[in-house]
């Protein structure tokens, strides 16, 4: 039946003068165009494929704070033997700090970082690694922390001390 009524169109067409394009064929609807759903971000593997100054991140952390600091801050300085002696507990509850150092170069952030002997891992904040975190956030002080799941959703950021409060933050699982 197609085929005949494309063969009277093409008929009518000539002895009009005219080609008609095909129009006998059904309609199709368009199909919309296929959608990629991209996980979200993890910060595992940012992290795998970073070189840290220091330490190394804990394989299966559920939260990650980001925190700005520099040896040359005196706020930071104040702060950092407080988050130093929670640490441990933090990272047994699957916590984990990932300092980003603001210090001039590498060995600086590091010899901060060993200094106060902090076991977290530290990166530079002028790295790639430390940029391409998921939601990292540009920040406009130090010390800022930045508190993240482990998908890379944020949380919550503000001033360093946040990270005294950190359970009321993440609320591990205990």
């Amino acid at each position: 039946m197609k085929n005949t009524f494309q063969y009277l169109t093409l008929l009518a067409g000539l002895s009009a003068g005219v080609l008609m394009a095909d129009t006998a064929a059904p309609a199709t609807e368009a199909q919309p165009p296929a959608v990629t759903v991209q996980a979200a971000p993890v910060v595992t593997d940012y992290l795998n494929k970073a070189t840290f100054l220091t330490g190394k991140p804990i394989e299966d952390a559920q939260y990650y704070i980001y925190l700005y600091s520099a040896s040359w801050c005196p706020p930071c300085r104040a702060l950092m033997p407080s988050v130093v002696k929670i640490y441990p507990e933090m990272k047994a509850n699957k916590v984990e700090i990932i300092l980003i150092s603001c210090d001039s170069n590498d060995a600086e952030a590091k010899k901060y970082v060993e200094h106060y002997n902090a076991g977290f891992p530290g990166l530079h904040a002028g790295s790639a690694a430390a940029r391409n975190l998921p939601s990292n956030k540009d920040i406009r002080a130090i010390p800022t922390a930045i508190f993240v799941d482990a998908q890379g959703n944020f949380i919550k950021s503000g001033n360093g001390r946040l990270i005294l409060d950190w359970k009321n933050i993440c609320k591990p699982q205990q």
